[in-house]
């Protein structure tokens, strides 16, 4: 099959928390597939990473909702019995009528480009519905990628349900996430296992690491973890440990984590970092001794699945530690290439990292296993290989059957 076009829609472009995103465009534009963006709003992010900035590809910003959005909703785009055929009603009208709104205005993103073969989506959240009524007016197949939190903290499983079945393949970043939608929520769409990857090539490995660093990079939310990290590192100090804590990233959980940091009183080991460049990323990286990211599950059901970060961390050859919920086993398996932990457990976290930090010798061989398992296992360009033939396939099926029919509700 020839080059592919391919059109991604997003919540924001571009988004350092959605690395995945980025590598996926950027390895698809670097092997000749012509892709584009639609991204919902406009990030106000200024820090990027490098392969933003070697992207050459167009982006189309969506219009929020205003009382002008109305009359919109009689256009020749929306007035289409496929599109209206494709509609699944959500119990909010405001909301249905908005993601008709979205759906017109992907159709005509879609026609500035010429054509699109497929439109893909990352995260199954209700307004990608927009998403398949701009490919049942163009007659092209849509995807979508169902990542965590549309997931685990659902307002409405069902509602969540009907969104994965007007989508022609789910694609789903762990084993877990598939079972947990095939079971759980009810969803008997197609789904392929594709997990969110890295260049493990943009990381090259530690050689000359900083002793007692601990490294930590996440938004600062609670799935993360961040709470027990701070409580471990506190812990240690008591213990006699000489140990610095560097955490990149931002979050609403912010003053509440700097303020934990007080009540230990550890001021003087931790260090939040914020959003960093790419190159002071990869400093930091090669710095540490030890990458811990101890996820939960968050009061609301929210989860991490199998983090990047992570991934990034093995890549640079940097020994990690984080816990056994999700999919993480799928890509540490304890004791080899990283160190597993029940969640919520400081003391278990604590000494964890102790252990690693008593023993160099053991720390660099599970290092040196991490860097393998990304290497033969997560790289990104065995990702998109599998992408490209889900992909490929789905546009294959749809020019064969003509565009798919959906019962409507």
């Amino acid at each position: 099959m020839p080059d592919m076009d391919i059109l991604y829609t997003v919540n924001e472009f571009p988004n350092l928390s959605e690395s995945f995103v980025i590598n996926e465009l950027y390895e698809l534009e670097q092997r000749g597939h012509n892709v584009s963006v639609f991204s919902f709003a406009r990030s106000g992010e200024e820090v990027t990473h490098e392969e933003i900035d070697e992207l050459d590809i167009s982006i189309h910003y969506g219009d929020q909702p205003s009382f002008t959005l109305f009359p919109e909703l009689f256009s020749r785009s929306i007035l289409n019995s496929t599109v209206l055929h494709q509609a699944a009603f959500i119990d909010n009208p405001l909301h249905h009528a908005y993601y008709l709104y979205l759906g017109k205005q992907i159709i005509e993103a879609v026609e500035e480009e010429g054509g699109i073969d497929l439109i893909h989506a990352h995260f199954a959240a209700s307004n990608r519905l927009a998403c398949t009524y701009a490919a049942a007016y163009h007659e092209i197949p849509c995807t979508v990628t169902a990542h965590a939190y549309e997931l685990f903290s659902p307002s409405n499983m069902k509602r969540l349900q009907r969104v994965c079945a007007r989508f022609d393949h789910v694609i789903t970043p762990s084993k877990y996430n598939k079972r947990y939608l095939s079971e759980k929520i009810g969803v008997d769409t197609e789904m392929t296992v594709v997990p969110a990857t890295t260049n493990v090539d943009k990381f090259e490995p530690s050689d000359d690491c900083v002793s007692g660093r601990i490294f930590t990079v996440a938004r600062l939310v609670e799935k993360k973890g961040h709470k027990y990290a701070i409580d471990a590192v506190a812990e240690l100090i008591d213990q006699g440990y000489d140990v610095e804590y560097h955490i990149v990233g931002t979050g609403e959980r912010e003053d509440f984590l700097r303020e934990r940091v007080r009540e230990r009183g550890i001021d003087d080991h931790v260090k939040f970092l914020g959003h960093v460049s790419d190159e002071r990323l990869k400093s930091e990286l090669h710095e540490a001794e030890l990458f811990v990211l101890p996820c939960v599950i968050a009061s609301d059901g929210d989860r991490d699945v199998a983090p990047v970060a992570l991934k990034e961390a093995m890549a640079t050859q940097t020994a990690c530690v984080s816990t056994s919920i999700s999919a993480i086993p799928e890509l540490i398996t304890d004791g080899h290439d990283g160190v597993l932990v029940e969640p919520n457990d400081s003391a278990a976290l604590a000494d964890a990292l102790s252990t690693l930090l008593n023993n160099p010798s053991r720390r660099k061989e599970i290092a040196a296993n991490g860097r393998e398992t990304v290497e033969t296992k997560f790289d990104i360009s065995q990702a998109v290989d599998e992408l490209v033939s889900v992909f490929q396939s789905c546009i294959r099926s749809h020019g064969d059957h003509g565009t798919k029919s959906v019962d409507s509700d």
